[in-house]
């Protein structure tokens, strides 16, 4: 019996945002708009250099974005993680639970809680340091299998190939949850990423995903190919696709249908965390049996909605306008 609406395994992290200039990122040499590994010397370089600087902390990771916004829709929702006996592991908690999401982390001596320095230039493009700390230690024994099997979707990011250990992690959680029937969904997550891991998420998207989000350079990094033939080929395996493609909007395919999604009219400040609350958004619909269509508006709202400020966080409008726009379903 699926008792539970969505579980997932990510890295459980707390992102430090900050406003930026572009001169900023040219002088640390940073890949502007994806996400770069960094130690926790290289974090603490940056933590001196915007010392002066007002900054946002919230929960971070992926996956853990998606899932405290489905907690905030209504959704009943747990996630799982590994954090150190450190001061972030305890505010993470305490926010989890403030969320009333079911908590699985486990904490460590061996390395501190993960954290993902993020420099926001005036364009609204969101450039992230991250030192996964603790989540690499993540492995097999530390899956809730159980929850798995009650739960309706199972889902996780690229994120999740740091280690091997998280990778056999996520690979028999997959496995478990094609065979207890619980929906896979896969945000391939970062350009970064995809480059480091491109045959393994085809591996992933051809034998176990249901659902696969992906925006416009990860399609072509993935398929050397635009984001509608990235579409054909998800859809050919199987998967419902979900093309995030910024400015114009989203392109959602499962089978021969194809939906177009209008982006939401709002004025771009920051983008972190777009892609989150739009699998957030879709998933939600999922879970309560919308349709492709239903489930892209309201994926759109919440991502247009978390763009219009600083710091990863929908708004309580937001919130509200995406159950009512369920309320319309026939």
């Amino acid at each position: 019996m699926k008792s539970n609406d969505i579980v997932s395994i990510c890295n459980a992290l707390m992102d430090i945002l900050v406003e930026v200039n572009e001169s900023d990122i040219q002088a640390l040499s940073l890949r502007k708009g994806i996400m770069h590994l960094v130690n926790s010397d290289a974090q603490s370089k940056l933590r001196q250099r915007f010392a002066d600087k007002k900054t946002v902390e919230e929960l971070g990771g992926s996956s853990l974005n998606a899932i405290r916004t489905l907690s905030a829709l209504g959704a009943k929702a747990a996630f799982a993680g590994m954090v150190g006996k450190d001061e972030f592991a305890k505010r993470i908690k305490l926010r989890m639970k403030e969320l009333g999401i079911d908590s699985h982390l486990l904490d460590t001596e061996a390395s501190e809680t993960g954290s993902c320095y993020i420099l926001i230039t005036p364009d609204g493009e969101r450039t992230m340091n991250t030192n996964l700390g603790a989540s690499v230690l993540f492995d097999r024994s530390l899956v809730p299998f159980d929850m798995i099997e009650t739960s309706r979707i199972f889902h996780f990011c690229g994120y999740q190939w740091g280690s091997s250990g998280q990778i056999d992690a996520i690979q028999s959680a997959i496995q478990h949850a094609q065979t207890h029937k619980t929906t896979v969904s896969f945000d391939v997550a970062d350009p970064f990423v995809v480059e480091q891991n491109r045959s393994a998420f085809i591996e992933v998207i051809d034998n176990y995903a249901d659902i696969v989000f992906a925006n416009r350079e990860e399609a072509s990094l993935l398929y050397e190919s635009t984001p509608e033939a990235a579409c054909d080929r998800i859809c050919a395996s199987g998967s419902i696709a979900v093309m995030k493609l910024g400015s114009e909007g989203a392109l959602i395919g499962k089978d021969n249908e194809r939906v177009h999604i209008r982006p939401y009219p709002t004025k771009v400040v920051d983008t972190t965390a777009a892609g989150d609350m739009f699998a957030s958004g879709f998933l939600y619909g999922y879970a309560k049996g919308a349709s492709l269509a239903m489930c892209g508006e309201i994926a759109a709202l919440l991502a247009g909605d978390v763009i219009s400020r600083v710091g990863a966080s929908v708004s309580d409008v937001a919130i509200k306008k995406a159950n009512q726009l369920l309320t319309t379903m026939a």
